[in-house]
């Protein structure tokens, strides 16, 4: 499959997953001791990379454009999201936007109304970004020194730990996910 069907596929995979997300609850999730909710739709997200990707290790130069999965935390306020940063990797992992998981709905910080651009420049702007995958020579990213909060929500992605696998549904059984609802403003999702 080509860069172009990768990156199309995988924006498809996650336009079907957004709508689904309780967007409040994640703000919640990201930013307190009960973050299994978090947790849960930051693998499922990176899950679906890998399922499109076949990997997640991508090397610099190989796919053009890309979007993943990432941890997002603020600089001034500390608030921390989960988010779609796209990056390109012909130009040794340049960032080229991010897509904002908010209470809001997603917000594309490139097009977003004065409303959402308040809510990033409140909250958000400046941040910092941790992506789910392994690229190869990224210099814009500081893996080397993670927040630990961060750390811990990064780490579900990896290490085959197979009690996340089933989080989402425990976490609907212990009523703590709750279920989409037409009214929620999540979308319009990623274009």
């Amino acid at each position: 499959m080509k860069e172009k069907d990768l990156q199309e596929t995988y924006i498809e995979r996650l336009n079907t997953l957004l709508p689904t997300v309780d967007l409040r609850k994640l703000d919640q999730s990201c930013n307190s001791t009960k973050d299994e909710y978090a947790k849960a739709m930051l693998k499922q997200m990176h899950d679906m990379f890998v399922e499109v990707y076949g990997t997640d290790y991508l090397e610099v130069g190989g796919y053009g454009f890309v979007e993943l999965p990432a941890v997002i935390q603020a600089r001034n306020t500390g608030h921390i999201g989960l988010g779609i940063v796209t990056l390109d990797l012909e130009s040794s992992g340049e960032h080229g936007g991010t897509f904002f998981l908010t209470p809001l709905g997603v917000i594309d910080q490139e097009k977003r109304t004065p409303a959402q651009a308040k809510y990033l420049s409140t909250v958000y702007i400046p941040y910092d970004y941790w992506y789910t995958v392994s690229l190869e020579r990224d210099h814009h990213v500081d893996f080397d020194n993670v927040p630990e909060k961060v750390a811990d929500l990064l780490r579900t992605c990896h290490g085959g730990q197979p009690e996340m696998k089933d989080s989402l549904t425990r976490a609907d059984e212990q009523g703590k996910a709750s279920i989409w609802e037409p009214e929620q403003p999540n979308g319009p999702v990623m274009k």
